[in-house]
């Protein structure tokens, strides 16, 4: 309590800050500077800054044009793209069509990228460039969904690119995008810094200097918004919200957004590293492979503990991946609820009935209450029948590497989809990874269904909106629902906060873009 008080009388002292810098705290940072070496939202929040895409998604993940202005299907396999006037790179440099078929072949060539862009790519066979302003895009197979796709693939000047590592764009020499703030300088672990381009093609930005501070540890991250030390913050714990809210210098800006917490299981095989028997020993088989004991640890966990004890409200409990009123939603797939006995039923007719040994991992700083969660859903799991040998939490930018070794047998996981349907989110968790096609990106724990393979593939070929949907949806249920593949929990809701004179658009792709923070009107 004195240290909040403290820092409250430090805001009400601290000297207003220049109107036109922008100091904006972030809980993770980005693992790269180069716009295509992880497709990820931390990195996305930090690329967008400083590059622009074709497409644009607006707060309620609406599509509108970038630097694309127009984009007409010629046949079913061919699409014409229209691209912006007069739009320059922050070296003065035009903008012209050769740099964004550089930019959409770029992830097929990056080596070691931590999650590539090529899932984005992988449906384009070849681009042709009509004029200095038009391409062609020819695709390997019916693609309804291209913009979707290669529309949030970020475009880099192919002059400064073309020969350049990701570390020449972390240092700076590469960095050059058509976006409102040019790079200036990365200390790692600690900030960001960027300065407004004149030139940009929308107008001047609404900041002349952005620094992009990276606080992990959550009070830290409040206690500098509290002191004036920084201008917004990102990740605000549930229980914070009360006091942030009622200072009348600062103010709350939250909404639902598509991020998708959830348990990753590591079923396909034979033997997973974290499964004992009672008396610790590694088990010889891996009793996660049984649709039964997965269905048994979602009876477990009570999803709406987790969203109002944990969560402290924010958020909704899930059954699925993508919440109502996206496309692919399937009306008819509940969320399971809490059925203790239904569980261990379903454990004893697996051959469990006193339970195995399992250790479960997550992030400690992707999201407010990561670890929190985990340790929540270790009591459900033990109350459950299973015996939790450990519950481990660490840094994202540590568990990232680990999870997709496959290092794991349950952890608990966040995703949120760059479009506003399921494909994206079917594409990257559930499909049968492969790095060729861009499948399976975020399929971590290399989950594969021949048939919901088929039906998806179906569905992403389909141009008719709502067969679309039906076949999203009928996927949705043979992974999720059926296989049990991932262990949906809640959609998570997000909080930023800021001080007076500005506001932030709450954003349903939980984005932590310099542009949805504005000067108060």
């Amino acid at each position: 309590m004195r240290a909040t008080l403290l820092a409250l009388s430090l805001l009400a002292a601290a000297a207003p800050a220049d109107a036109r810098d922008l100091i904006f705290a972030r809980g993770t940072e980005q693992a790269a500077i180069d716009p295509h070496f992880n497709d990820a939202g931390n990195d996305v929040s930090t690329a967008q800054n400083i590059f622009d895409r074709l497409v644009d998604m607006k707060a309620d993940q609406s599509m509108v044009p970038s630097l694309a202005t127009s984009w007409t299907a010629l046949d079913p396999l061919t699409w014409e793209i229209h691209l912006q006037k007069g739009v320059t790179f922050q070296d003065g440099s035009p903008f012209t069509a050769e740099d964004v078929v550089f930019s959409l072949d770029r992830p097929n060539h990056l080596i070691g990228a931590a999650a590539p862009w090529t899932r984005s790519v992988a449906s384009v066979d070849h681009i042709d460039i009509k004029d200095p302003l038009t391409i062609i895009v020819h695709t390997k197979e019916p693609k309804p969904l291209l913009m979707d796709e290669i529309g949030n693939v970020f475009i880099v000047s192919k002059k400064a690119a073309a020969n350049a590592s990701t570390e020449d764009f972390n240092s700076g020499k590469a960095a050059l995008g058509t976006g409102p703030y040019r790079f200036v300088s990365w200390q790692r672990g600690d900030r960001v810094e960027l300065e407004a381009y004149p030139g940009f093609w929308r107008g001047k930005p609404e900041f002349d200097h952005v620094t992009l501070r990276f606080i992990t540890n959550t009070a830290a991250r409040m206690a500098a918004l509290l002191s004036g030390a920084v201008d917004v913050i990102d990740g605000i714990p549930p229980n914070d919200i009360p006091t942030i809210t009622a200072h009348p210098e600062l103010k709350v800006w939250s909404g639902l957004t598509n991020r998708i917490t959830f348990l990753a299981i590591d079923s396909p095989r034979p033997v997973t590293p974290f499964a004992t028997d009672l008396d610790g020993k590694p088990l010889e088989k891996n009793p996660l492979a049984d649709v039964r004991i997965r269905r048994a640890i979602s009876r477990m966990i009570n999803r709406q503990l987790l969203v109002d004890r944990v969560a402290g409200g924010q958020g909704v409990v899930a059954g699925q991946i993508v919440p109502p009123g996206q496309g692919g939603y399937a009306d008819d797939l509940k969320p399971d609820v809490l059925d203790i006995d239904g569980a261990r039923k379903l454990l004893a007719e697996a051959g469990y009935p006193n339970g195995f040994g399992l250790t479960i991992h997550s992030s400690n700083d992707r999201f407010p209450e990561d670890s929190a969660d985990l340790q929540a859903i270790g009591q459900m799991l033990t109350r459950g029948g299973l015996h939790i040998n450990g519950v481990v939490s660490m840094p994202f930018n540590v568990i990232i590497g680990q999870a997709a070794a496959q290092k794991f047998s349950l952890f608990l996981w966040a995703y949120n989809s760059a479009s506003p349907d399921a494909s994206e989110g079917l594409k990257s968790l559930l499909a049968t990874r492969n790095v060729a096609t861009g499948m399976g990106g975020s399929n971590r724990t290399q989950y594969s269904n021949a048939k919901f393979d088929a039906l998806l593939a179906q569905g992403l070929g389909e141009f008719d909106e709502a067969k679309r949907n039906a076949l999203f949806a009928e996927a949705t249920r043979l992974a999720v629902g059926q296989d049990v593949g991932i262990i949906p929990l809640y959609w998570q809701k997000h909080a930023w906060a800021t001080k007076a004179g500005l506001s932030y658009e709450a954003n349903v792709q939980d984005d932590n873009a310099v542009r949805f923070v504005h000067m108060a009107k």
